[in-house]
């Protein structure tokens, strides 16, 4: 018998100041030590399945995009203290220098992931990509609770989302030598 498909999740993460340290571009004038961006319990709770959860997190499969510039390893999602963070490798590219605070982080992955499904990461920045920002501004206004929303698959919400920008294709989702 087959697995029920599991669905998708967007979470949006408005992004602060002490994020934008996973990004090389900004770490010469950042005034945070932080390495990663922030993400809550409740988003950690949906994204990972429950043994990862307990865990503490595991390192995904992340396909980052930003305009033309693309990245794809490793990254944690782990618990650091009492905060859940997603990190790596810094992020290397002039194009991130665009990102500022309350430019969007728009995390695309299936629900409770065990780890087998890669995660997409698409970075939307109001100088770069202004009607997408403002698209994105639209659905979440009013909806960030600690700088993040998440949206379930069946949402009007994730339909408005999921239009800007793409699932992680089939052709990528695939591993070298899989």
């Amino acid at each position: 018998m087959m697995a029920p498909r599991r669905r998708e999740i967007i979470v949006v993460r408005s992004l602060t100041d002490s994020d934008l340290g996973l990004f090389k571009e900004h770490r010469k004038s950042a005034t945070s030590k932080q390495r990663a961006i922030a993400l809550t319990t409740p988003v950690a709770k949906q994204l990972l399945s429950p043994e990862l959860f307990v865990a503490g997190g595991i390192d995904m499969d992340c396909i980052c995009v930003f305009g033309t510039v693309s990245n794809r390893e490793p990254r944690n999602i782990g618990k650091v203290g009492k905060n859940w963070r997603l990190g790596g490798h810094q992020l290397i590219g002039q194009e991130f220098a665009e990102l500022d605070s309350k430019d969007f982080m728009l995390l695309r992955s299936v629900e409770q992931n065990d780890a087998t499904r890669p995660v997409m990461l698409t970075f939307v920045g109001r100088r770069a990509q202004s009607v997408m920002h403002a698209g994105v501004v639209a659905i979440v206004k009013d909806k960030l609770h600690q700088s993040v929303a998440i949206y379930q698959e069946r949402s009007p919400a994730f339909a408005g989302l999921a239009a800007l920008f793409p699932s992680v294709p089939a052709g990528v989702a695939l591993k070298a030598g899989t």
